[in-house]
């Protein structure tokens, strides 16, 4: 169903909202997420089909807009727009990354088994591969949403730290530390529960 264009005054409204959420109004904030939660979630989920990854994909974009609330610019559409487009790209990038994340588990096996070929002839050695798949899992999981988003685009997409900065409307050196400190964790949390080959899962996602 077409929605009906905001009136003039509803747009007016609109932007005032945002200017008071940009300003880190909390009052302001709790009126939005009551608001627009359920569209926020609606169009996620036409995108992941997913009910836990559109939970997740709500709170991230709503995190979003208090934090990018002044880059809401009234004359450019409206807020339903706007919202409706971060949460579809939002829903959209986290298709991506699960394909990639799947992608870079292909490679790991690949690398694993080309460098211990009798892995692929024992119960213990393919428990082990299963084992650290999942260690993976979690650790990128635990990645704060800043670290997860620059490890994926450098790691699995490729992008230089340039790139990324540009990608994500940060400053290099922002982007630079948030990729130093999320490997710096991966590689704590993977050393911690997988020792030694730890290092080569590692080696596998910076290749």
């Amino acid at each position: 169903m077409k929605r009906k264009r905001a009136t003039p005054e509803e747009r007016q409204a609109e932007s005032d909202l945002m200017k008071r959420v940009a300003a880190k109004d909390h009052a302001a904030f709790a009126e939005l997420t009551e608001r627009y939660s359920a569209l926020i979630f609606s169009t996620a989920l036409k995108v992941l089909n997913h009910y836990e990854d559109t939970q997740d994909v709500m709170n991230e974009v709503l995190t979003t807009i208090w934090k990018k609330a002044d880059t809401f610019h009234a004359r450019k559409g409206s807020l339903v727009t706007w919202i409706c487009t971060t949460s579809r790209n939002r829903a959209i990038d986290r298709v991506r990354s699960v394909q990639r994340r799947s992608a870079l588990y292909d490679r790991y096996e690949s690398k694993l088994e080309g460098e211990i070929p009798e892995a692929r002839n024992t119960g213990r050695e393919g428990l082990y591969r299963s084992d650290a798949k999942n260690v993976l899992q979690t650790a990128v999981v635990s990645l704060s949403p800043e670290q997860r988003e620059v490890i994926e685009l450098a790691y699995f997409e490729g992008l230089t730290q340039k790139q990324i900065a540009e990608r994500i409307h940060s400053p290099i050196g922002t982007v630079k530390a948030r990729i130093r400190r999320g490997v710096d964790k991966l590689r704590v949390s993977i050393d911690d529960r997988i020792k030694d080959e730890g290092r080569l899962l590692l080696e596998s996602v910076s290749d």
